[in-house]
């Protein structure tokens, strides 16, 4: 039998990567084809890696091809780590980014392929593309239907517009051109089929609410950091949001969910709710997404101050986390 010699492939270096990059403007489509080819490797790598694991477990070891597949699959994803770690460190919001613990370079790379500072005015714009505006409401294709249904027959369909958009939690405009238009753009007719496709799309960027979940979760892990900005700021979240709940103050929350959602009766959520309280769960969720949501309101401070040269206009913060002391990024010098 033929014996099949593996070579190990050669490492870029951060020279060569330079060179590849160029002084070329960063693309946020190649940013972000990048950034899924390495969520899609690592997928792949980790799921192989578990396969090989669990033949060793049974007593049928797959070879050393199947492990050197796996090992060369981790280092593709390394150097493309490495890669987007270049291209992030071009741009200043990239290398603020890196610099907060818990965000490493596939995170800030995916924050830069996601958001344009110049389509964002507020952070609240970030917030409702990012799937954290907690007035938008996903409809999907029965219930969109069913809506329109439902109204349709108290006006013109081009009065239903702000309606319908009202319902689903997105601006009259964005669900105007939705329901008017097909995929390249092209004007079509407003019919009660187009505004339902229009009213069941997706309100937010799924991709950026997966990559907001993935930083949640890096900062309750960082919250022992004593540099752990927002992994403290969780913590400290946590903590209030217990004690409003132990007070009583989410009651009529916890009363809406149990009459929206099918609980079953013996779990400790449906007893949270029944009692007028959130679940331990639920809390952890709130305190999780206040971190996020006061990261993407920094990125947004320093995205927009490195593009305009000006700090973003008061008092957008204060006005929607209520925290006058939490203005400044960390980490982050304020230009003159």
């Amino acid at each position: 039998m033929q014996t099949i010699e593996v070579t190990k492939p050669r490492k870029m270096t951060r020279r060569e990567m330079r060179e590849v990059i160029g002084d070329k403007p960063i693309h946020r489509a190649e940013m972000r084809h990048m950034v899924d080819l390495y969520n899609q490797i690592q997928h792949f790598r980790m799921a192989g890696t578990n396969q090989v694991g669990a033949a060793e477990r049974s007593g049928e070891p797959p070879g050393d091809f199947a492990k050197h597949i796996m090992k060369k699959l981790h280092g593709t994803e390394e150097e493309i780590a490495r890669y987007l770690d270049e291209m992030v460190s071009q741009t200043a919001v990239g290398t603020w980014a890196k610099s907060i613990v818990g965000v490493g370079p596939v995170i800030a790379a995916g924050f830069l392929a996601h958001i344009d500072i110049r389509q964002a005015p507020t952070v609240g714009h970030i917030w409702r593309f990012a799937g954290l505006d907690p007035s938008q409401s996903w409809l999907g294709a029965v219930k969109a239907r069913a809506l329109v249904a439902e109204l349709a027959g108290s006006g013109l369909l081009e009065d239903l517009i702000p309606v319908v958009a009202g319902r689903v939690g997105c601006k009259t405009e964005t669900l105007r051109k939705f329901a008017t238009s097909d995929i390249n753009d092209k004007p079509i007719k407003l019919t009660e089929e187009s505004l339902s496709k229009a009213a069941a799309k997706r309100p937010w960027n799924a991709a950026l609410k997966v990559l907001c979940w993935k930083l949640g979760e890096s900062f309750v892990k960082t919250y022992n950091n004593p540099e752990g900005y927002y992994g403290q700021v969780y913590v400290s979240r946590k903590v209030r949001e217990e004690a409003m709940n132990k007070a009583g103050n989410f009651e009529d929350q916890a009363t809406s969910i149990l009459k929206s959602k099918r609980l079953g009766k013996s779990t400790e959520a449906y007893k949270a709710y029944s009692q007028g309280k959130l679940p331990p769960a639920h809390i952890h969720a709130r305190a999780k997404r206040y971190a996020v949501k006061l990261f993407l309101a920094h990125y947004h401070w320093v995205a927009y101050e490195s593009e305009y040269g000006a700090p973003p206009p008061k008092p957008f913060v204060i006005e929607h986390l209520g925290h006058a002391d939490l203005l400044t990024p960390p980490n982050w010098k304020k230009k003159e």
